[in-house]
């Protein structure tokens, strides 16, 4: 959404949603447009309001270009090659983006800016009229839970635009007539502190629970966990100590207000989350990922995907996208269907879980496994590692009846409960490591690993690359040590091809490539972490091009 196009005051027209019989709060279908002047009166119209902003979670193939976090990290991490076909020429932006070297008009930028302004523009939309909505006075909760959950969404969007693009616009009200053409960007403090500022206050406002029924709303848990991430990224990338928040929050009542978060502050919300928020760990990993990973009682923040049916290649496809690219080409058996290639798990990834860790079955599967399986080999696609994800993925369980690649109905895990205890660890680290120690072992108990004696940075970092593995978290992990150490990670040089586990002809395709080892030329799985870039990606050209006080990010000028 360009910036001139955020929704003027006094003609701002907003997508009513009318709920259905469906238990998931966001299978929900857009069914006409009103203006804000007509339509802000009662808690039913706050409520589809809101429905709307959540909409764009999910909107992962937002004019037809893939556009969520984890395909961010698929690209620009060190845990998955981009993939795609065999010649190498698919989605191109995300190869480019996997060699940093992409060009100002990205697609795949284009269409994440658009989303994240697009929720903005939601969620400010129904901000600035939220005075002039008639709550009775048996509904005070809910008036506080609605805007609770609008001020942490907008908050979410901006943390998504601030870890991919870093130099972007606050906009928090709607714009009047060429007000966009003075719109400029924030500094990362500014940003930041707009970000933590509605966090906070959200999680003062919203519920301890999301009503019966209505699973996929998100409640002051999931802000405080988000929270976590905000700071732990803002103050690694940027070597600071404390969060800014813009104009103060009180986020104990009866206290003063806070212009800043420490580490103290967070080590309360991780607390609050580990003690009151009734999430734990799923007993089995692999329940995550298969028929009972929907709204498991480990997921602290879902982005509900939904089967509907839909053949809209727009944005209005509620299936995941990102399960329709990370299954193999052309295989169609007992355990996967047939996908588009993409997110191919690296060999370094592979090669760091330890030994007996359960958790590597249900993050990788390897190629001799799906060819056994159906006695026939499939196409291997670009950058082919003989591995494929097995979390997010093309599951034959879930396979749609029509319209199957984008109904694949796997709900995200975008915060898991694993995910809040490793950031529980690294932030006790230097004051408490006993406790930091008893989080560690926790999440490598469940992995049917031993316990450690004593921990490290190191180790922290380590258990949430296979932890949350092929999750989108790692690239920004890894981003947030800064670009020396992030350089250190994600480049590869001299690479050398792997040779086949088995030489059964059984695995050898039509153009003589053993599919139980890497394939491909060794030089394509080379990388080169460019620092100029500062690990961020280009305002799209276009806002540039648009908006004459926009400046475009360094590496890309």
């Amino acid at each position: 959404m360009k910036i001139k196009d955020i929704l003027v005051a006094g003609s701002i027209v907003i997508g009513a949603m009318s709920i259905t019989s469906c238990s998931d709060f966001l299978e929900l279908k857009p069914t006409d447009a009103q203006t804000s002047e007509t339509f802000f009166r009662t808690s039913v119209e706050a409520k589809q309001a809101l429905v709307g902003i959540y909409e764009k979670l999910r909107s992962d193939y937002n004019g037809a270009n893939p556009n969520e976090v984890r395909m961010f990290d698929m690209a620009m991490g060190d845990d998955a090659y981009v993939g795609g076909d065999p010649t190498g020429t698919d989605m191109p932006y995300f190869q480019d983006l996997s060699k940093f070297r992409s060009q100002t008009n990205n697609a795949a930028g284009k269409a994440a800016w658009d989303k994240c302004y697009g929720g903005i523009q939601r969620a400010n939309t129904l901000l600035v009229n939220y005075d002039q909505i008639n709550f009775t006075t048996a509904e005070e909760d809910l008036k506080n839970n609605f805007k609770g959950e609008a001020l942490f969404l907008r908050g979410h969007y901006y943390f998504e635009l601030a870890r991919l693009f870093e130099n972007v616009p606050v906009i928090t009200e709607p714009l009047a007539g060429d007000a966009w053409k003075e719109v400029q960007q924030a500094t990362p403090d500014e940003l930041y502190a707009q970000i933590a500022k509605d966090m906070a206050e959200a999680i003062s406002l919203m519920a301890e629970s999301a009503p019966e029924g209505e699973e996929g709303r998100l409640d002051k848990y999931a802000a405080e966990a988000e929270l976590l991430k905000v700071f732990l990224f803002y103050t690694g990338y940027y070597g600071k100590s404390e969060l800014p928040v813009k104009d103060g929050v009180v986020i104990v009542e009866g206290e003063s207000a806070v212009t800043s978060l420490n580490k103290t502050h967070m080590i309360d919300y991780a607390n609050d989350i580990i003690t009151n928020s009734g999430a734990e760990l799923a007993t089995n990993y692999a329940d995550l990922f298969n028929e009972n990973g929907d709204y498991n009682n480990e997921v602290v923040f879902e982005i509900a995907f939904a089967n509907t049916g839909s053949g809209d290649w727009g944005d209005y496809s509620y299936g995941s996208i990102l399960c329709q690219m990370s299954g193999p080409r052309g295989h169609s058996g007992d355990i996967l269907k047939s996908g588009w290639g993409f997110m191919s798990p690296s060999r370094e990834l592979e090669s760091s879980f330890e030994d007996g860790d359960l958790r590597k079955a249900s993050t990788i599967i390897y190629s001799k496994d799906l060819i056994d399986s159906k006695g026939e080999v499939y196409q291997a696609h670009y950058n082919f590692t003989s591995m494929h994800t097995n979390k997010y993925t093309t599951h034959a369980w879930n396979e749609a009846e029509s319209e199957t690649p984008l109904n694949w109905g796997q709900n995200y895990h975008y915060i898991r409960f694993a995910d809040v205890l490793l950031m529980a660890a690294e932030l006790n680290l230097d004051t408490n490591s006993g406790k930091a120690l008893e989080y560690l072992n926790r999440v490598r108990q469940r992995a049917g690993l031993s316990n450690k004696s004593s921990i490290s940075l190191e180790d922290i970092q380590q258990e949430r690359r296979v932890e949350l593995a092929l999750e989108g978290h790692r690239y920004f992990d890894v981003l947030r040590r800064g670009l020396d150490e992030a350089a250190e990670e994600i480049n590869v040089s001299g690479y050398t091809l792997t040779p086949p586990s088995d030489t059964d002809e059984i695995y050898v395709d039509d153009n003589g490539n053993n599919m139980t080892g890497d394939i491909g030329t060794a030089e394509t799985f080379n990388v080169t972490f460019d620092k100029t870039k500062r690990g961020f990606l280009p305002i799209p050209q276009v806002e540039v091009d648009l908006h004459p006080t926009l400046i475009q990010n360094e590496g890309y000028r």
